[in-house]
């Protein structure tokens, strides 16, 4: 089996009411697909990370990827990481040579899966078919005040989340402390409340931030600081009982191995569809269980990264807890016409072969930019 071709796919989706975490606006949301076609007639789906660079994106894919992966055998994904890895080398370490090279891995493992028959998480070793989900939501909003950020907690609670993790760190911390207070009030005692600041803060704001938040019982408190700033993030884990989470903005294991061995946090976060695809994303939960901590990934994009993000999960007997963000995206919620089912706050995978999606032709077409 050999590659023949590779598509890319600019989808965007514009929120009628743009969220807003601690760090940006998030004015659209966009995903960009490739679909990497085969002699035998497979072809695998994937997903890179695109967030206002989906041009770029396409670029780094077409320019620098493609050209070594034509005629290659899709299922050496060890081999073509590394001979993607080496390709962009000298050009890019994060962001987009990663996303890029994301998107071409997924679509990799998304071909193994069908050629095999079957789905990706049991290839991968089949730790688990179902995950904790929690609901990741709570951004800033244009008229989200503290009723209305209590009404959508109780939303969450009464579908069923034993867990909500929600933003801080885009407006003052008077202002935050009184939001987690009011979430905490709204889903009671029973329910874990993480928070997530990204990046936002300085040292000293997390610091004073932690201490004020910790007879909240807080689940996790996710990237603080900087993921630049390792040895701040290991002094904050020292410092405070709330457990801290991160960093899905530091790539592959390379990016990940001091934040791990040097205990800057105490749980491990990263993205399929950031870090280098499924391939890495692996290797990063598992060297988290070398040291003893748990592994959550990241989700907050499309239906492939959804999936590719619960497989590699799913494979690893370290991960126990899933991201599910809510918000309005229908490049999450329609772009395929397979969509694992969520019951009770536990998210299931199917068996259907490969990443398990099948995609929706029209609304593909509805979101691209041609």
């Amino acid at each position: 089996m050999k590659i023949t071709n590779i598509i890319t796919h600019k989808l965007s989706y514009l929120p009628k009411n743009p969220p807003r975490d601690g760090l940006s606006g998030i004015s659209t949301r966009d995903v960009i697909l490739v679909e990497v076609e085969t002699d035998v007639g497979i072809i695998g789906v994937g997903e890179g990370f695109a967030l206002a660079s989906l041009q770029s994106t396409e670029v780094f894919i077409n320019e620098l990827l493609v050209p070594v992966l034509i005629g290659e055998d899709p299922t050496c994904t060890e081999a073509l990481w590394e001979k993607m890895y080496k390709r962009t080398f000298r050009v890019g370490r994060r962001g987009l040579a990663l996303a890029a090279i994301s998107a071409i891995d997924i679509a990799l493992w998304d071909i193994i899966g069908k050629k095999a028959g079957m789905p990706v998480y049991k290839l991968l070793g089949g730790h688990s078919r179902h995950l904790n989900a929690y609901a990741s939501a709570g951004y800033y909003q244009e008229g989200k005040g503290l009723n209305e950020l209590a009404e959508e907690m109780r939303e969450y609670a009464k579908q069923g989340f034993k867990a909500v993790k929600m933003k801080v760190g885009g407006v003052s911390p008077e202002e935050d402390l009184a939001r987690v207070r009011t979430a905490r009030q709204a889903l009671g005692d029973a329910i874990k409340l993480a928070v997530d600041a990204n990046n936002s803060w300085a040292l000293p704001t997390a610091m004073r931030m932690a201490r004020k938040l910790e007879p909240l019982d807080i689940f996790f408190l996710e990237e603080p600081i900087s993921s630049d700033d390792v040895d701040g993030s290991a002094e904050l884990a020292r410092f405070t009982d709330i457990p801290i989470a991160g960093y899905e903005t530091e790539y592959t294991r390379y990016g990940l191995r001091d934040i791990i061995v040097k205990r800057a946090v105490n749980i491990v976060q990263t993205d399929a569809i950031w870090t280098g695809g499924i391939s890495e994303a692996r290797k990063i939960g598992i060297l988290a269980s070398a040291w003893g901590m748990k592994c959550i990934p990241h989700f907050s994009a499309g239906i492939v990264s959804l999936m590719a993000n619960l497989h590699f999960a799913a494979s690893l007997p370290n991960v126990e807890w899933f991201e599910l963000t809510l918000d309005d995206n229908p490049l999450r919620t329609e772009l395929s016409n397979l969509f694992p089912k969520v019951e009770e706050g536990l998210i299931y995978l199917n068996d259907a072969p490969g990443i398990g999606i099948e995609l929706d032709r029209e609304v593909l077409e509805r979101y691209k930019i041609k």
